[in-house]
């Protein structure tokens, strides 16, 4: 795994469940972990410098950041088991950590990590956005 480790899958789940649906592949965690990396690298790219932060050899740890890519992991690897529902309280935690992502990617929420750069090495400005719709309006 690049960004997580074992201690953080099990503050979330117990050993027995990781294990009944990881048995058959182990290279399931480390995948699942990858795509939700690329998930929230997709979503935080613009406020944050996301190749930095999930550096392979040095990543950058934040525990906030790694609780929500713990609960978008252990989402996807209970997931695999077509043979039951993913448990209510997993996908609780699954959509969770969907709107911190969402409010971080709004930039409601801050995580103490590096800004994304410019080629230069300067930092580059944050993208700002708008919204201009008036649920009030009515002619």
């Amino acid at each position: 795994m690049i960004y997580l480790t074992d201690d953080d899958l099990l503050t979330d789940s117990f050993q027995r469940f990781i294990d009944e649906s990881t048995k058959d592949d182990q290279d399931v965690i480390a995948n699942a972990e990858l795509k939700c990396i690329g998930v929230i690298k997709t979503m935080l790219k613009g406020r944050y410098n996301t190749d930095l932060i999930f550096d392979e050899t040095e990543p950058i740890r934040d525990e906030f950041l790694a609780d929500i890519l713990t609960k978008l992991t252990l989402h996807k690897i209970f997931g695999r088991n077509a043979a039951r529902k993913v448990p209510t309280d997993v996908k609780g935690n699954y959509d969770w950590a969907m709107k911190q992502l969402n409010m971080l990617n709004a930039g409601k929420l801050q995580l103490e990590l590096p800004s994304p750069t410019n080629t230069d090495g300067t930092a580059s400005a944050a993208p700002m956005f708008g919204n201009n719709t008036n649920p009030d309006f009515y002619i």
